[in-house]
């Protein structure tokens, strides 16, 4: 089984954030060259390609009441603690990035200490045989819930963290065995969406 992982927010409403340092729109990854899927662009949107650190913020004010922080926290990315990071750095030491940074209140109180995860690997990963959606160059999800979207074991390989550069608006994708790690070790704030795998 593959999950795509993203934050499931149960707040009330949804509270935005603001960069208190460091510049978002110049964020972008550190290579830009074209491959065979989605698009590489100047933004900080995921394509499973490492991120230059020189603009990431250090400190990010968020808006609304002061409340309990998940571990898993949406925003411009993911945000995630400290048994997140423990739990893919097992799996997966040194591949993927983790930027540290302070969550403030709007009266500057510390909020949580999190990091701004980066997957760093960028993978063809579906069954194109088994999946029923249509390949158009890339694959588009959303609009037909007949449809059925099928990952290869054998393209997967070792890894357990990963984007599809074939997928548009691409979600980080994740393995049983890291899903595993993350539930043993209480991870809140997670939202999993689960695909079957072929041999």
């Amino acid at each position: 089984m593959v999950y795509f992982l993203s934050h499931k927010n149960e707040e009330t409403y949804s509270y935005g954030m603001k960069a208190l340092d460091g510049d978002i729109d110049k964020i972008q990854p550190i290579d830009l060259s074209r491959d065979e899927g989605v698009r590489i662009w100047a933004t900080y949107a995921y394509r499973g390609r490492a991120f230059e650190a020189d603009h990431i913020p250090t400190c990010i004010e968020l808006e609304g009441p002061k409340r309990k922080i998940t571990d898993i926290y949406g925003g411009f990315g993911l945000f995630v603690d400290e048994k997140f990071k423990a739990a893919v750095e097992r799996l997966e030491p040194g591949i993927h990035q983790f930027f540290p940074v302070e969550f403030v209140w709007k009266d500057g109180s510390h909020a949580a200490h999190r990091f701004w995860f980066v997957p760093c690997s960028r993978l063809d990963t579906v069954d194109r045989q088994m999946t029923t959606f249509e390949f158009r160059n890339l694959w588009h999800l959303k609009g037909d819930k007949t449809k059925h979207l099928v990952f290869s074991r054998s393209q997967i390989g070792d890894h357990h963290v990963w984007i599809d550069k074939f997928i548009a608006a691409p979600t980080p994708a994740i393995s049983e065995t890291l899903k595993a790690k993350l539930d043993a070790a209480g991870v809140t704030g997670a939202h999993y969406q689960h695909f079957p795998e072929t041999d």
